[in-house]
């Protein structure tokens, strides 16, 4: 790179903050690492102060760590499949594993998983989980396990007046342990690949709008819990809500 583009980077990194009115807020630790998964490759990623934090690029994703303790936050720029991609990191001393801006997957359902997802549609909504963030409402209304998956029922409230470009809903898995007997409490957290995704569409201002996932058969232990993660594809507006869905709460779901 010569001096001129580091020159036009080094610019844009300061005025980012400015240009960019909302964007994803990635939290990131000097002790854990936190993963970006795209769906192309990825050719560039600045953090815009190396002294904060670190940024690998691993194929289709980006690594990211903290240089040290309760760093400053500092803007970062990637460019993924020929496109730029912005966000703000900030230091969390326990900082979300995966950020996964893939979007769903297009696998076709077999007519015994459309069956049971026709079932969960006719389902009146019971809330088992919700949460709200950023002008949007997300929650888990409805849930089903057969022998080999779980099919969730999502209501998406849009509660602005922005239209939401649905990218889709991320899922992962939260276990905690304990390495030794004395020792503190560890959590792992475990991307989940969706079977098959319905209905996933815009939501216009002011509405609602119902989805539907299939994802591998989730048999949570007690302490794990399953965080799935609405995400906006336009930008640069990028608004995202996450509902944490305990053990407790799946073992509820009907069994078709």
């Amino acid at each position: 790179m010569n001096e001129m583009m580091k020159k036009l980077l080094t610019l844009f990194l300061l005025l980012l903050p400015f240009l960019v009115s909302a964007q994803d807020t990635i939290s990131v630790s000097h002790q854990a690492k936190s993963y970006l998964l795209f769906d192309a490759p990825v050719s560039l990623a600045d953090v815009g102060n190396p002294l904060r934090y670190e940024a690998r690029i691993e194929g289709n994703s980006i690594l990211l760590l903290a240089k040290q303790d309760s760093v400053a936050d500092t803007p970062f720029y990637a460019v993924v499949g020929g496109e730029p991609f912005t966000a703000t990191l900030t230091y969390h001393a326990r900082p979300t594993a995966f950020y996964d801006f893939r979007k769903p997957g297009t696998a076709s359902l077999d007519t015994y998983q459309r069956k049971a997802l026709s079932q969960l549609v006719r389902q009146p909504d019971l809330i088992f989980a919700t949460n709200q963030e950023n002008g949007l409402r997300l929650s888990l209304v409805g849930m089903l396990h057969d022998h080999a998956a779980t099919y969730l029922k999502f209501k998406i409230e849009n509660q602005s007046s922005l239209y939401f470009k649905t990218l889709g809903i991320g899922f992962q898995q939260q276990q905690r342990y304990r390495r030794r007997l004395l020792s503190g409490e560890k959590r792992a957290h475990f991307p989940v690949e969706p079977l098959g995704v319905e209905n996933l569409q815009a939501v216009p201002p002011y509405s609602e709008q119902y989805c539907y996932y299939v994802l591998p058969l989730q048999t949570l232990e007690k302490k794990s819990k399953l965080i799935a993660t609405l995400r906006e594809q336009s930008r640069p507006a990028n608004r995202s809500v996450s509902l944490e869905i305990p053990a407790r709460l799946m073992r509820r779901a009907e069994v078709y």
